[in-house]
């Protein structure tokens, strides 16, 4: 803690720029302002999320008209912020924010959601969030078997109260996010906070995505010349029920991220990351790790063997073929051994995973008209760990892809936009592996195994045991009330299809919804 408030003092004394908020995290509401971001010559740095914006960004629609009213509360409710005072010093801005939803699939489901976001600007430096969102669900069966299978967790949203969820299958939780930003200057930027992240370009992120809950974290970015470099702080926890009734572990992350814009049309990504668990002694933070810019690899072994943690490396880029058309990929790797590698013996050691993607904008001359399809590629045992707790993973999710490991994935997804209304398609085909019922045996796809359990040290294959195979097609038209805030009326349909080798699950679910769009909850799975 010393050592972050030395920087904050040394950074104090920088010279000012203008203060940004963050971006919502939802990619509906990104695909709106990010066309000209990706032009050739605009030297963005896309894959750090969530971006930079200020206030006016918001209004990513050029609306040719607002609803007009006669009372300012409905009036600002419909075009702008609920209620807001903004100042040359200061602005203060306060938004309702709802996800209402009734659906069937062949039982009437819901979801009742409400929440308050604060957001204001102190000078010309700081920034600061927070929101607050209550929810009461009765939702799909699959989504149910999830929570009961995975520490009573409703997938990225937080844990719900168990005696109401196993008495009624109805999800009750509440969470809250925030953040306090300070623009030191036109190179340091600042950030303490309680929120998620996403490093990459596409649906998902092999690297970190915000498929996992939220998260305590202290953020240094370093932004100069062509470079824009993130150092992530990070404390988690490692959920295990079955040990008891309240047991949930300390773990800390430590992530170094560098994107470097190469000329006007590519950008390549490093990333570094480390993750410590709670010790026998209930130790878990490592002033060794701190550093900046050191590499962490060397720093395991400058040190005693048992603080030694999880890490992975990773590599991304993107290419502007056109204004109009990039590719982006990424790879990531946990570990390998060039000799077993060499072999093709499917080794349980070499644990990594790619994704190649392709996005495009005004399809066919059509004005906001985008396509999106990705492949994701993970193998076995990747992002485990010998002790469970150094996983990586928080809250009882994975950290990057929702899947965990060992599986192929396509996503597609096709987007269009006309003044308020949208129609959005996504298409997810996979292939995923997962343990035999009454086998002992550890195929690799579940991270919260340890990889010394039960493994078969050759002759792993991606999507190995009992594989699965998911589709899962989502199909909405919407339509835009409150830019401000992303509020929407959907209406929607979404099928899934799941069949491994012994149960077939199908479920077609239609729903009406009214919400505020601003975050990314993966039922994709």
């Amino acid at each position: 803690m010393k050592v972050l408030l030395t920087l904050v003092l040394v950074f104090s004394f920088c010279n000012s720029a203008i203060s940004q908020y963050n971006s919502s995290l939802s990619h509906n509401y990104l695909a709106n302002i990010e066309k000209e971001m990706h032009e050739i010559g605009v030297r963005n740095h896309t894959s750090i999320k969530p971006l930079k914006l200020s206030q006016s960004d918001s209004s990513f629609y050029q609306l040719n008209s607002s609803f007009n009213s006669k009372s300012i509360v409905l009036n600002n409710f419909l075009n702008d912020n609920l209620l807001f005072v903004k100042t040359d010093d200061y602005e203060l801005y306060l938004n309702p924010l709802f996800h209402f939803e009734i659906g069937n699939d062949a039982v009437n489901r819901y979801i009742n959601s409400r929440g308050i976001e604060l957001k204001g600007r102190i000078g010309n430096k700081t920034t600061f969030y927070t929101a607050f969102h209550e929810l009461q669900a009765f939702t799909n069966d699959y989504i149910q078997q999830f929570i009961l299978n995975n520490q009573f967790v409703l997938p990225g949203q937080g844990m719900v109260k168990r005696t109401i969820f196993l008495e009624d299958s109805i999800i009750d939780l509440y969470h809250a996010n925030a953040y306090v930003n300070y623009n030191a200057s036109q190179f340091f930027n600042i950030e303490f906070g309680h929120g998620k992240h996403f490093f990459g370009d596409g649906y998902r992120s092999l690297l970190l995505s915000d498929n996992a809950f939220n998260y305590p974290y202290f953020k240094l970015t370093t932004t100069f010349w062509r470079l824009k470099y993130v150092n992530l702080f990070s404390s988690m926890q490692h959920i295990d029920w079955d040990r008891g009734y309240d047991i949930s572990k300390k773990k800390f992350s430590a992530i170094h991220y560098l994107s470097a814009n190469i000329g006007s049309r590519l950008t390549i990504n490093l990333f570094e990351s480390i993750m410590l668990g709670e010790d026998s002694l209930g130790h878990v933070f490592d002033v060794n790790y701190l550093n900046p810019i050191i590499f962490y690899r060397p720093v395991e072994y400058s040190i005693g063997y048992s603080r030694h943690g999880n890490a992975v490396m990773g590599l991304g880029l993107k290419y502007k073929l056109t204004n109009l058309a990039h590719l982006y990929g990424q790879f990531l790797l946990d570990e390998f051994t060039l000799k077993q590698l060499k072999a093709q013996n499917g080794y349980w050691a070499n644990k990594y995973g790619g994704q190649i993607g392709f996005k495009c904008f005004d399809l066919f001359g059509f004005d906001n008209l985008s396509l999106q399809s990705e492949l994701n590629v993970v193998r076995p045992f990747t992002y485990s760990h010998l002790k469970p707790i150094l996983n990586y993973a928080h809250f009882a999710q994975p950290l990057a892809h929702p899947f965990g490991a060992s599986f192929i994935e396509n996503v597609t997804i096709i987007r269009y936009r006309k003044d308020r209304w949208s129609a959005d398609l996504k298409i997810v085909l996979a292939r995923l592996g997962a343990q035999l019922e009454g086998d002992t045996t550890n195929y690799g796809s579940d991270i919260f195994y340890s990889y010394n359990q039960n493994r078969n040290d050759f002759g792993n294959e991606i999507a190995q045991g009992n594989t699965t195979r998911l589709q899962h097609t989502d199909v909405r038209i919407g339509y835009l009330i409150n830019p401000m805030t992303n509020l929407k009326l959907e209406l929607g349909i979404t099928n899934r299809l799941a069949e491994d080798l012994t149960t077939n699950s199908k479920n077609q679910y239609l729903f009406f919804s009214l919400k505020s769009d601003l975050s990314n909850t993966y039922n994709d799975f």
